[in-house]
C-alpha cells in the first residue's frame, strides 16, 4: 500500500469511530513488522485472543479493501459506476423507484462512456425488472425502448465474447507451442484461426470488439513468424486509444501492452530506427508522474521496460553494456518486487544468458540457462525451453567441458523429442557437438565453416528464423572461424548484409 492509501485507512477508521479497534491495531502491527507471525502477534497486542486471530485477518482485510476501493474509484471510472448502481439497489429496496431508475441512468451513461457493456445490460435488468414489477408511469413508453436497448446490447456482448475468446484461445496456444516450425503447422494455425474468426463490419464493432479484434490477429501473425503483419495490427491496438481516448483510464494496461507489441513486432522484423523511436514513447510513459498508476499498471511497465532493454541490446549488440544492465533486472527479480508470471521470467533468464553468452561469460550463461531447466513447466514456453537446453550445450562445448557435453546431448536428445522440438537448427548443431571428440584439431575450423554454411542457407527459411532472434549462432561460428570476439563477428555480419 502507498503511504497516502495507509493514511486514507486511518481516517476512515477515526471517522467511523473505529480507531481503538483491534483490527486497525493489527493493521498498525502488520505495518511496522511486514509479516503475520501469530505468535508474535499475541505477545505485541495481548488484548488479541489467538482464537480471534483468523476472524480478526478477515475482519481487516476487508475494512482494507473497501477503503482501497473508495480511494481508487475516481481513478477507475469502472468502480464508480458499479458504485451507483449499488445505490439504485439500496433505493429500490427502500421503496423510491423513480429515484432508483434515475440512478439506473446515471449508470448506463457512465458504463456507455467506458465501453463497459455487462454493466449496462445489468442496469437495463434491473430498470425491466423494476417496470415489469411496479407502477412507474414511464411504463407505456419505456416497455419497447428496454426490449430494444436489451437485444442490442446482448447481440454487442456475443460477438464480443466470440472475439475474446478467440484472442484468449489463441494467446494460450502461443504460451503452449510458440511460434509454428513448417508450413504443416502454419495450416492448421491458420484452418484455426479463421474457423473461429467471425465476420464482422471492423467500423461497426465498439471498443472492445475493435480491442479483441486486433488482439487476436496480432497473436495470429506473431504465431505465424509474419512480423510485419504483427506490426501493423499491434499498431491498430494502440491507435485505438487514439480514437478512444476516455479509454486510456481504464485501459492503461491494454495500452501498455499495446505499445509491447508494437515494440516486440519492430524487435522482430529488425526495424531498427523504428524501434528506439518506439522505446522513447514507453520510456516517457513509464516518466509521466502525472499518471496515477496502480501496482499492476507499474509493474506491466516495469516489465516491458527490462523486455526492450534487453531486446535493444541484441540489436546493437552491446553486450558489455547489457551485463550491466541485466543485473539490476536480476534484483528485480530476486526481490519479487512485481507480480510476474512465471512465463515471464523464464524467457527473462533465457533472456540473460544469452547476454552473458555475447559478452563471452558462460559461467553466468550456464547458470541462467539453469535457472530455466529447473523451472520446467509442462507446456509452457516449450520453445525457451528447447533453446535453453541447446544453448547450454553450446556453452559448455566453448568452456571446453567435453566429458559433460557428452553426457548431456543425450539427455537434451531425449528432451526435444519429448516435446516435439527438433528443429533444423537445433538437429545441425548436434550433428556438430557430438562429433567435436573425434574431430582433429587442424581441421575444426573448417567444421566450422560447413556448420556455418548449412545453418546460413536455414536462416533464409521462412519458419526457421526463430532460433536467430536472440543467439546469433552464425556470429558465433564467425567468431571462432576468424578469432574475433562475438560483438565484432555480429557487427561484421552486419555490416556486410548491409552492402
Amino acid at each position: 500500500m502507498s503511504k497516502s492509501e495507509k493514511r486514507n485507512f486511518k481516517l476512515n477508521s477515526q471517522k467511523s469511530g473505529e480507531g481503538e479497534k483491534l483490527y486497525v491495531r493489527l493493521f498498525d502491527y502488520l505495518v511496522k513488522y511486514r509479516k503475520f507471525d501469530d505468535h508474535h502477534i499475541i505477545t505485541k497486542i495481548p488484548e488479541i485472543k489467538k482464537a480471534q486471530l483468523s476472524n480478526m485477518r478477515a475482519t481487516l482485510s476487508k475494512a482494507l479493501l473497501r477503503s482501497l476501493r473508495d480511494i481508487n474509484k475516481e481513478i477507475y471510472p469502472e468502480i464508480k459506476a458499479r458504485e451507483r448502481f449499488d445505490f439504485a439497489k439500496v433505493l429500490y429496496a427502500k421503496g423510491q423507484y423513480r429515484e432508483s431508475l434515475n440512478m439506473l441512468q446515471m449508470v448506463k451513461k457512465m458504463a456507455q462512456e467506458i465501453q463497459l457493456k455487462p454493466l449496462e445490460y445489468l442496469a437495463i435488468s434491473f430498470e425491466k425488472q423494476i417496470e415489469s414489477q411496479h407502477v412507474t408511469k414511464s411504463m407505456s413508453s419505456k416497455a419497447y425502448q428496454l426490449a430494444t436497448e436489451s437485444n442490442a446490447i446482448i447481440e454487442k456482448l456475443e460477438l464480443t465474447n466470440e472475439l475474446s475468446n478467440l484472442s484468449l484461445l489463441l494467446y494460450a496456444r502461443y504460451l503452449e507451442n510458440g511460434y509454428v516450425k513448417n508450413e504443416l503447422e502454419y495450416q492448421e494455425l491458420n484452418k484455426y484461426f479463421y474457423s473461429l474468426l467471425p465476420i464482422v463490419e471492423i467500423e461497426k464493432l465498439d471498443f472492445y470488439q475493435k480491442l479483441n479484434f486486433y488482439q487476436a490477429h496480432v497473436w495470429f501473425y506473431h504465431m505465424a513468424q509474419d512480423f510485419l503483419n504483427y506490426y501493423r495490427f499491434a499498431q491498430k491496438w494502440v491507435n485505438l486509444f487514439d480514437e478512444y481516448p476516455a479509454m486510456r483510464g481504464p485501459g492503461t494496461v491494454l495500452y501498455i501492452k499495446g505499445m509491447h507489441n508494437v515494440l516486440n513486432a519492430l524487435f522482430m522484423a529488425d526495424k531498427r530506427k523504428q524501434f528506439r523511436e518506439n522505446i522513447e514513447k514507453l520510456l516517457q510513459f513509464n516518466s509521466d508522474e502525472k499518471l496515477r498508476l496502480s501496482v499492476n499498471e507499474k509493474g506491466q511497465l516495469q516489465l516491458f521496460k527490462y523486455t526492450h532493454g534487453i531486446n535493444s541490446i541484441f540489436m546493437s549488440a552491446d553486450y558489455a553494456y547489457g551485463a550491466a544492465f541485466v543485473r539490476d533486472l536480476v534484483k528485480t527479480i530476486e526481490d519479487m518486487e512485481y507480480p510476474w508470471d512465471p512465463s515471464r521470467i523464464m524467457v527473462f533468464n533465457y533472456k540473460i544468458a544469452c547476454i552473458y553468452f555475447g559478452n563471452g561469460d558462460y559461467n553466468n550463461t550456464i547458470t541462467f540457462l539453469n535457472k530455466v531447466e529447473n523451472t520446467y513447466q509442462a507446456r509452457l514456453k516449450v520453445d525457451i525451453q528447447c533453446f535453453s537446453r541447446v544453448l547450454n550445450l553450446i556453452a559448455h562445448y566453448d568452456l571446453g567441458n567435453d566429458i559433460l557435453v557428452s553426457y548431456k546431448i543425450k539427455s537434451v536428445f531425449r528432451f526435444l523429442l519429448k516435446m516435439g522440438e527438433l528443429e533444423k537448427v537445433q538437429m545441425e548443431i548436434f550433428r556438430f557437438i557430438r562429433r567435436t571428440p573425434n574431430m582433429k584439431r587442424e581441421s575444426i575450423i573448417e567444421e566450422f565453416r560447413k556448420l556455418r554454411e548449412k545453418l546460413a542457407a536455414i536462416e533464409t527459411e521462412r519458419f526457421e528464423k526463430r532460433p536467430f532472434l536472440y543467439l546469433d549462432i552464425i556470429s558465433w561460428l564467425d567468431s571462432k572461424i576468424n578469432k574475433v570476439s562475438m560483438v565484432e563477428a555480429i557487427l561484421t555480419r552486419r555490416k556486410t548484409n548491409q552492402n
